[in-house]
């Protein structure tokens, strides 16, 4: 008897699994996460997290404007991040610059996931201009959100979307984690961190990933859990997913905190010259967040544009730490051999040759903060 018992739980438990997901239970899972009506919302999602889902993404973005209401904003990316990858996909875009009456006509699909371009698609949305990291937003603020994105030198600079939210709007992670949310890099920006690398003018693109190989792609658990211990992401269920919700609030001042005690929080180099475990500097970098963090919250500063130096392969007058752990020596590309460094960031004038440009960046042994470690 008790096994025939155990197996019906278990059957029952496995039909559960495989129920699909409805609206209604979306809605309530939202609203127990902590969205209320009336505010903007920033949405990076995953539609397989939730499980299957009873009308598909419709019902997904539905199920977030009957929360949000008609006083509510929802804001998608709908990025089309050809800087990394084709460049052609950028000069060949249907996009028309200067844009009518500060938003873009582009009917180009963005690379986010069903979700955001089952947004996209809908009749009232409408999408700011940028060359690679568009937004579209529906709902009651989406115009003055987005039509002055167009004017932006970068993709994450003043003008953008996120910096007209207002404290108590929200960024939502629908099915992803932390690692996911672009405005790390608005804050990265903001603050002016001394580890951007490249600027492409054209694509209004600002390069924020080399030197140094970037905490939130490397262990974006390590970051998740930084985030909840501060207290400044709530996660719950919605559907089958673990989602999260922070305010833009916690947000901008966590990220102020972090990067004004240590400019180099985001970013991991190995800890020594006799380890190249970056594991090592990220649960050093996520105990320094949080001991900034409890000492009080601080205020951003202002935007301040000072764009950096190119990073470049390293000529005859540049140092070059053979010694390092980190050095991944030399190759060949442009008729000439390429100093590589395994910490830092791919080079995207690079990235398209392949092998282990794909993999590693240039070295900046001149300009590296941990140079001293490995003498």
């Amino acid at each position: 008897m008790l096994i025939s018992q155990l197996l019906i739980f278990h059957l029952e438990g496995r039909k559960g699994i495989n129920m699909p997901v409805t609206k209604q239970q979306i809605i309530s899972d939202l609203i127990a996460l902590g969205i209320e009506p009336g505010i903007t919302v920033m949405m990076h999602s995953s539609l397989s997290a939730l499980g299957p889902v009873e009308g598909g993404p419709e019902a997904v973005v539905d199920a977030l404007l009957d929360v949000i209401g008609p006083d509510g904003t929802l804001l998608v990316p709908a990025f089309r991040d050809s800087v990394w990858e084709d460049r052609s996909d950028f000069t060949n875009s249907d996009c028309e610059c200067p844009p009518v009456d500060g938003l873009c006509t582009s009917k180009q699909p963005g690379f986010q996931g069903v979700i955001p371009e089952t947004v996209r698609q809908r009749p009232q949305s409408l999408r700011s201009c940028h060359p690679t990291h568009s937004w579209v937003g529906l709902g009651k603020s989406a115009r003055r959100l987005l039509d002055r994105h167009h004017l932006s030198p970068t993709q994450c600079g003043t003008d953008n979307p996120f910096e007209l939210m207002a404290d108590n709007d929200c960024v939502l992670t629908l099915g992803v984690m932390v690692d996911r949310v672009t405005l790390w890099h608005y804050y990265e920006e903001k603050q002016m961190v001394p580890y951007m690398g490249h600027y492409w003018p054209d694509e209004r693109h600002l390069n924020n990933v080399v030197p140094g190989l970037r905490m939130q792609y490397q262990f974006p658990g390590i970051l998740q859990d930084v985030c909840k211990a501060a207290g400044i992401l709530k996660t719950g269920s919605v559907g089958k997913s673990s989602s999260g919700l922070m305010s833009v609030g916690d947000f901008k001042r966590f990220m102020a905190t972090i990067i004004a005690d240590d400019p180099h929080c985001m970013v991991l180099r190995p800890p020594d010259r006799d380890s190249n475990d970056l594991a090592v500097d990220a649960f050093r970098k996520a105990e320094g967040m949080l001991q900034a963090w409890n000492k009080g919250p601080k205020e951003p500063k202002e935007l301040f544009y000072e764009f950096p130096k190119q990073v470049e392969p390293a000529g005859p007058d540049d140092v070059v730490r053979e010694d390092c752990p980190a050095f991944a020596g030399y190759h060949q590309a442009e008729g000439k051999d390429i100093s590589l460094c395994k910490a830092n960031g791919r080079h995207p004038d690079f990235f398209g040759i392949g092998g282990v440009f794909s993999e590693h960046g240039l070295t900046t042994c001149n300009d590296c903060v941990w140079n001293t470690n490995f003498r």
